[in-house]
């Protein structure tokens, strides 16, 4: 029931999904391509929930004010759009984002790959701090998780 044990097995489950993607050949087999992204989006989806009610619980005074959510569409507010900011921010350093001009992805690029790594550590600080400490939240798991936080606010601000 603890938060980091969650957290690890829902990291877990969205590294393997990634390895499968990685492993697979795409044009020998689309249909379990679409199969694999959509795990993928499901699997990414619950990490960050995860990853919402580990920040609620450690951090909660030192969360960025979210205010500027009342700009987005109510319906994209409640079908999670956190993981839709992450799914942009990934199609943004890949290149593959269509619906944003040239200038503000060159100005977004930069902030989507400083929220991307910051994803990653915190992923990594806290799969650490699962197979240590599952029960405690020390400084250095609380800075990492105000980075990220702060970045992720400020990605979906310039959104």
């Amino acid at each position: 029931p603890r938060l980091l044990s969650q957290f690890f097995f829902a990291d877990e489950r969205v590294t393997q999904v990634v390895a499968e993607i990685n492993g697979l050949d795409a044009e020998l087999d689309p249909q379990q391509y679409l199969v694999l992204l959509n795990q993928l989006h499901l699997s990414q989806a619950h990490l960050l929930a995860i990853l919402e009610r580990i920040m609620e619980e450690c951090i909660p005074t030192q969360r960025h004010s979210r205010d500027y959510l009342v700009k987005f569409p109510e319906e994209l507010l409640v079908d999670n759009l956190g993981n839709h900011m992450l799914f942009a921010a990934e199609c943004l350093l890949a290149g593959t984002f269509l619906e944003v001009e040239e200038a503000d992805g060159a100005q977004l690029r930069p902030q989507a790959r400083n929220l991307l790594c910051s994803l990653e550590l915190v992923r990594t600080v806290l799969r650490e701090q699962s197979l240590s400490q599952p029960g405690s939240y020390p400084e250095p798991v609380r800075a990492v998780l105000v980075q990220f936080d702060r970045l992720f606010a400020e990605f979906e601000l310039r959104w």
